[in-house]
């Protein structure tokens, strides 16, 4: 019954797609959709929310003759509940990470200063155990999402790139954080090169890291 509804709704997205940007069904039951539709022959997305939080998307392929129906069919992709759990838990903790970057970066001049304040070490160290946390989270979850999406052709190009940046980030803060100067061993201009080529390696990860989320934000992303 559910598959003949789910039917229905895609039938109902071919034929109005040329005349709509977005139409909601109401359910007849529980189950409440939602459908996407691009203007002229522009890709299309249907995505029905069933009563578990199953997510269906339908991507459908430019047509060429509207009589074509194996032009027209539809690409199912499913998404379970724990990717849209993940990805919630991935964006906010992306929110959070960039204040963290920016208070992170204005402490760490503060300790590279001739006369650095007292609380400049403890505050930047305990800003560091942050965005490793945070960090953690965000490999986790965006690194499931990925192989759960990889069968969505929708956006995997711009997901790979996002990915791959944020795991050379990851590799770049793990650096920073093995090369800390933990004290002047080797007298003062040896410590100052040192603690350099920590922030240079630090400054290197932020910029990474967030070009990796902006890209993922509009107007790269689409959705």
């Amino acid at each position: 019954m559910a598959s003949r509804r789910g039917a229905d709704t895609l039938d109902v997205a071919r034929r109005l797609r040329p005349h709509a940007e977005l139409l909601v069904i109401p359910p007849p039951t529980r189950v409440s959709r939602t459908v996407r539709v691009g203007r002229g022959t522009s890709a299309s997305t249907v995505t029905t929310v069933a009563p578990r939080a199953r997510r269906f998307v339908a991507r459908f392929g430019a047509e060429t003759d509207s009589s074509d129906n194996a032009s027209s069919a539809p690409q199912l992709v499913e998404y379970s509940d724990g990717y849209f759990t993940r990805l919630t838990i991935h964006r906010w903790a992306s929110y959070l990470t960039l204040p963290l970057f920016a208070s992170e970066w204005y402490v760490g001049n503060k300790l590279l200063s001739d006369n650095p304040p007292s609380w400049a070490r403890g505050t930047h160290g305990a800003l560091a155990s942050g965005l490793a946390a945070l960090f953690a989270v965000n490999t986790i979850t965006g690194g499931l999402n990925l192989w759960e999406a990889r069968k969505d052709p929708e956006g995997r190009t711009l997901r790979t790139i996002h990915g791959v940046l944020m795991l050379l980030a990851d590799a770049g803060f793990a650096a920073a954080g093995a090369t800390t100067p933990e004290d002047e061993e080797g007298g003062y201009g040896s410590y100052r090169a040192r603690a350099n080529r920590h922030r240079n390696i630090a400054v290197g990860s932020i910029i990474t890291a967030t070009i990796s989320y902006l890209i993922m934000l509009p107007p790269f992303r689409r959705n």
